[in-house]
């Protein structure tokens, strides 16, 4: 677990970090012995109200942002638990994005079109490329259901490593304006970030096109913050936002 929990910033830590951690798991009715578990917060359940049912199925550690957590397991308290589980599940499945050539495309309109002939071109390139987004995921010869356009955080990170196993040299990511509020990109590597366009939409979610602009403009940022990777951007600056992102991350 010491490994594990590196690149966390803990606000405190109560138990031994002297555990094998078996896996990871942020829905309690999933965990088995030997999970750690990530109370995370959602639009209609609070994890941290099942961290008792975690442990009682097997949980060893807890992270959370609430004190007080547990006494019957390790108790990690964070800033922000949905940071938490990327950080956690990145160094688990060992980066996995950073053995691909990972594309995220972001817009209102155009995604997975575009996701799809990114896709194609690759492929007729003799590149094995997987593909998570709106239709299906694609990861190898493998074709998956989609439940949400962009997965949780640690499911997300579980699919790029076995687009590496399955022996894919780049993935193209669907990344959805809610994945990007929500943590669940955050750490990814990307080579490039392409921008489709911005309409009106989720405006209920992200409580103004301002705040819908903002969540987009997080995938740019965190290529020009990358530095293990040289990340590009593609953007149709026949739109105005994108016109914005140019001018925000332009060089």
């Amino acid at each position: 677990m010491a490994d594990l929990i590196q690149r966390l910033s803990a606000k405190s830590i109560q138990g031994s970090i002297d555990r094998e951690i078996t896996g990871i798991r942020y829905d309690s009715r999933r965990v088995i012995s030997g999970d750690l578990f990530v109370a995370v917060r959602g639009a209609s359940f609070d994890g941290h109200s099942f961290i008792e049912q975690a442990i009682d199925k097997g949980a060893v550690a807890i992270v959370g942002e609430q004190p007080a957590l547990s006494q019957r397991a390790t108790a990690i308290v964070v800033p922000n638990s949905r940071e938490a589980l990327a950080q956690l599940a990145a160094t688990f499945f060992g980066d996995p994005s950073r053995k691909l050539r990972t594309i995220g495309v972001t817009g209102t309109n155009g995604k997975s079109t575009t996701g799809f002939l990114i896709k194609h071109l690759l492929e007729l390139a003799n590149q094995l490329t997987g593909l998570i987004g709106t239709v299906r995921y694609e990861v190898g010869q493998r074709i998956l259901p989609a439940p949400r356009t962009t997965p949780e955080s640690l499911d997300l990170q579980e699919l790029l490593s076995q687009c590496v196993a399955a022996g894919c040299r780049s993935v193209v990511i669907e990344v959805s304006s809610h994945a990007l509020s929500q943590d669940r990109a955050n750490q990814l590597e990307f080579d490039v970030g392409v921008f489709t366009n911005l309409t009106r939409d989720h405006l209920d979610f992200h409580e103004g096109m301002k705040g819908y602009f903002e969540a987009k403009a997080r995938l740019f940022a965190s290529l020009r913050d990358n530095r293990n990777k040289e990340g590009k951007a593609v953007i149709n600056v026949d739109d105005p936002y994108g016109q914005q992102l140019v001018g925000r991350f332009g060089r």
